[in-house]
């Protein structure tokens, strides 16, 4: 893909009408060109789906003269994480980058009823999901950002289909995050353990929104174990 460079910052551009990342794309623009035509560097960003974006971030993360930005846009996948991360992330040469991204990458699995189109194979979905996180992560290389790993969340949608594969992607996928995050050497945050009921694929009750978005029960764990995580590693957010 071919960025677009605007004035002194770059953009993606759009990818199309029916893509999500496309949403947040103008609003994305306008922060990111004001964080570089002011010589800002995020000390920590989150970057994302709709787990992201919907994160009220400043009210966990406030510690004095820290700067903390938020990318998340609700329905993103790794495919379109990694065509955005660079104008979203890498060009705002942010210290640490927190990455939530593969859950929507399932909804592939489901197929689409009104156009009578089929699932795609689950095999298909994750290596797909795979290949992309691995190239967002590749894309660090060539920076001095500092990407950290977290999990996909449980979810609870039982109207769906093809619960029980998206299930399985979920605990399949972070089997793979938590793999790859050891080969490279990187930190992975585990919000999925501390939030099933112990030893079941079971989510909590109280702590989302619909099943799958978090509500403030849920937001309240993931940032105590995003704290605690990073403290291991001498980091503080």
């Amino acid at each position: 893909m071919v960025m677009k460079v605007v004035h002194d910052y770059v953009s993606p551009g759009y990818f199309s009408l029916n893509v999500s990342a496309d949403t947040r794309r103008k609003e994305f623009d306008i922060k990111n060109h004001t964080l570089i035509e002011n010589k800002l560097k995020p000390d920590f960003l989150f970057i994302g789906d709709s787990i992201t974006h919907y994160w009220e971030l400043s009210a966990y993360f406030n510690k004095p003269g820290q700067l903390i930005i938020n990318r998340g846009i609700g329905g993103d996948t790794t495919t379109y994480l990694s065509q955005r991360l660079w104008a979203d992330a890498l060009q705002l040469s942010p210290k640490y980058c927190i990455i939530g991204i593969g859950i929507n990458d399932s909804l592939d699995l489901e197929g689409d009823y009104w156009r009578q189109l089929p699932g795609l194979p689950y095999n298909d979905v994750l290596t797909k999901a795979k290949e992309n996180y691995i190239d967002i992560i590749e894309q660090f290389d060539k920076t001095s950002s500092i990407p950290i790993i977290v999990s996909l969340l449980p979810i609870n949608i039982p109207i769906s289909l093809c619960e029980a594969k998206r299930k399985k992607f979920i605990c399949d996928f972070n089997d793979f995050l938590y793999s790859y995050s050891k080969e490279k050497n990187l930190i992975y945050v585990d919000y999925y353990h501390t939030t099933v009921v112990p030893g079941t694929t079971l989510l909590l009750e109280g702590i989302t929104y619909d099943g799958l978005h978090p509500n403030a029960n849920g937001y309240n764990i993931m940032a105590t174990v995003l704290k605690n995580t990073l403290k291991k590693q001498n980091i503080i957010i």
